[in-house]
């Protein structure tokens, strides 16, 4: 026991030997009585503090107050730059001296201004060392496995007495092999068209410089400083890209990524029908490979399965979804479909046919040509025709046939009755009474519409009488029709005839004057020649109008003879003026159908007939395929012997515009192919 406490005493007088060799400048021994000094961490000219120690080895009784402790108190140096690769491991400390103080205090670790804590590859290690009124704080940071993200500046801190204390900053940098923070892209490019591609990587070390490989071929020379760029003016067929990264540590490859080029997309497939009604079917599909363009447009293409088919009919649609509600078709009847899509290159093959056939519906149509006839004394028959099967829309399950019976002053008996032929015969349920029939058609889909009802009067006295219904079966026409048709087309024939004969008589008054027309004076033919379309005569004729100079001289050379010209019929009138039919015979002995535009009154003024020529000179001057151009102006010689002007035009095979849009809506006149 006394050699341990002996060696106690040895070990605390060898630290206070020490404490006074390293800081102590100015020692000298004490009296008994005297206080022993001891060394200050202030500067040589600044005061010293004391602290007095009743004998060597006693607990030590400090009474100093630190002033200024910023001032006075500092982190001991340290390392100021590291740098080493990545993945390895790395220790660095700070360690500080301050007086005794009992406040609790710790260091903290900073990194770029932000306080950091444990984790799982950075711990922090403290302890202290005291040393009589001083006491020796020191902290360790360990970093295991060194990355990137632990670049940084880290820093000391400890707070005394209320004042924070910060060390000088220790830099870390962590190198290794170039870091890609941006690789090329994969792209779906036109073909032809130009693109570039972006390669950027960091360090450190820098710099970093960046080469570029198509299908694993280099293909710059000279590296590029990152970040860089590759600009391609276009491709015709598809390529990999990818690019390295070289520095001091090595190199780094990026992913390599494919550039496409755009084509039409695979046809759709798996093309189905998931639902059928009466008049729609709903289809569902799978769109093909879209030729590394997004799809926006699909076509379905319709087509009846019969043998006098229309023509097939198209439904387009956005996608997604992938699928289309076709409406508006036939009941009961077989559909061939296919579809296509489309990107921005263009459409895709068709996909396979499938047969769909809709469902049942109600027959859209009545029983035709409704017939009641007398059947014996006590009953009455009922015949009828069974309509189209086009209009049954499906398979025909009977008929269905309302009898009412009105009695007057008594209630009405009405009866229905169900039957599987076109007959039925029916009880007479009451005398001096009508009784009134009609029938419809019924399938799966429902019952159709009633024909018109047919009525049938019951005297008292038991005659009866048959009455049929006024909408006859197609195919069966009465003798009065054909008696009519027969009138209908004798009189067309006739007007016909008699109009031939006007056309040929005003042909010949036009070509011959009155040379043919008959004389009750005299039995010669008369033969007055008519004025000569040469030159001169146009002149005189266009001055016989009484038209201004300037515009006899815009008409003089689009004057056409009469002869020349043949008039049809009529294709438009309107209050004052008419368009005919035409043909125009060139010296070519070509002939072309015209428009001729006429005035339509025997009498004009002077103003009306310049404004009608005036209207013709315009048109003279236009030279546009879209716009009429006037091909010549005629003079016709009237009843009263003067010049009727007529303006020859093309002749437009659709009519005007709202004419062809009409008709082409209705299906009557051309149609525009898709």
């Amino acid at each position: 026991m006394v050699a341990m406490q002996a060696a106690l005493w040895t070990m605390e007088l060898l630290i206070i030997l020490a404490y006074t060799l390293l800081f102590v400048t100015d020692i000298y021994v004490l009296g008994k009585e005297e206080e022993f000094i001891t060394p200050s961490l202030l500067p040589k000219d600044e005061e010293h503090t004391r602290t007095p120690f009743s004998h060597i080895g006693a607990s030590p009784d400090p009474y100093i107050q630190l002033t200024q402790p910023s001032q006075k108190i500092r982190f001991m140096p340290t390392v100021r730059n590291i740098v080493l690769s990545e993945h390895k491991d790395i220790k660095f400390n700070c360690s500080i001296d301050v007086p005794n103080l009992d406040n609790g205090e710790q260091i903290t670790w900073w990194k770029n201004g932000q306080l950091t804590s444990h984790s799982e590859r950075i711990s922090f290690q403290s302890f202290d060392i005291p040393d009589g009124v001083m006491t020796t704080m020191h902290s360790l940071c360990s970093i295991i496995g060194i990355q990137r993200s632990d670049n940084g500046t880290y820093t000391c801190k400890l707070k005394v007495k209320g004042e924070e204390i910060v060390s000088d900053p220790i830099y870390v940098q962590v190198e290794g092999l170039p870091y890609f923070i941006r690789q090329p892209e994969t792209l779906n490019i036109t073909r032809n068209t130009p693109f570039n591609l972006t390669c950027e990587a960091v360090g450190p070390p820098e710099p970093v410089e960046i080469y570029w490989y198509q299908n694993s071929t280099r293909i710059n020379d000279k590296a590029e400083v990152s970040p860089a760029v590759l600009y391609v003016l276009g491709l015709d067929q598809a390529a990999i890209y990818s690019c390295e990264a070289h520095n001091k540590k090595g190199l780094t490859a990026s992913n390599n990524i494919n550039v496409n080029i755009k084509g039409i997309p695979f046809p759709p497939f798996n093309l189905k029908a998931l639902s059928k009604t009466s008049n729609s079917i709903f289809l569902s599909w799978t769109p093909g490979f879209d030729g590394y363009s997004s799809i926006g447009l699909c076509s379905i293409k319709v087509k009846e399965v019969t043998k006098n088919s229309s023509f097939p009919v198209f439904y387009n649609t956005s996608v997604p979804p992938h699928t289309y509600t076709i409406s508006h078709l036939n009941s009961f009847t077989q559909h061939n479909i296919s579809i296509s899509c489309m990107n921005e290159v263009g459409w895709s093959l068709p996909s396979s046919w499938i047969v769909s056939k809709t469902a049942e519906g109600a027959p859209s149509t009545s029983p035709q040509n409704i017939t009641v006839i007398v059947n014996g004394s006590h009953s009455l028959k009922v015949m009828w025709t069974q309509p189209p099967l086009s209009a049954v829309n499906g398979a025909l399950l009977g008929y269905i046939v309302k009898v009412l019976w009105s009695v007057r002053g008594n209630k009405n008996i009405s009866e229905t009755k169900n039957t599987n032929t076109t007959t039925l015969v029916i009880s007479i349920r009451a005398t001096n009474a009508t009784c009134t029939v009609s029938v419809a058609c019924q399938t799966v889909g429902g019952i159709g519409p009633f024909s018109p009802t047919v009525q049938v009067v019951i005297p008292s006295d038991g005659s009866l009488a048959s009455a049929t219904s006024s909408t006859p079966a197609p195919g069966q026409v009465s003798s009065y029709m054909i008696l009519l048709g027969f009138i209908s087309g004798l009189m067309i024939i006739l007007l016909l005839i008699y109009g031939v004969v006007k056309f040929i008589s005003r042909k010949k008054e036009l070509e011959f004057g009155d040379a043919f027309v008959s004389s009750d004076d005299s039995d010669m033919v008369v033969y007055k020649a008519k004025k000569s379309y040469n030159r001169k005569g146009i002149e005189v004729t266009l001055s016989t109008l009484g038209i201004n100079e300037d515009l006899q001289q815009k008409l003089e050379d689009v004057m056409v003879e009469r002869s020349l010209l043949s008039l049809g019929k009529v294709l438009g009138e309107g209050e004052f003026g008419s368009v005919m039919e035409g043909e125009l015979r060139y010296p070519d002995s070509t002939a072309h159908k015209v428009a001729v535009k006429t005035m339509k009154l025997d009498n004009f003024s002077q103003r009306e007939i310049e404004e009608f020529l005036s209207e013709a000179a315009c048109m003279k001057d236009f030279n546009h395929p879209n716009v009429i151009k006037l091909l010549g102006v005629c003079l016709e010689v009237g009843p009263r012997r003067t010049p009727k002007p007529m303006v020859i035009l093309p002749f437009m095979k659709y009519g005007d515009l709202h004419s062809f849009l009409l008709s082409s809506r209705i299906g009557s006149g051309p149609q525009v192919e898709r």
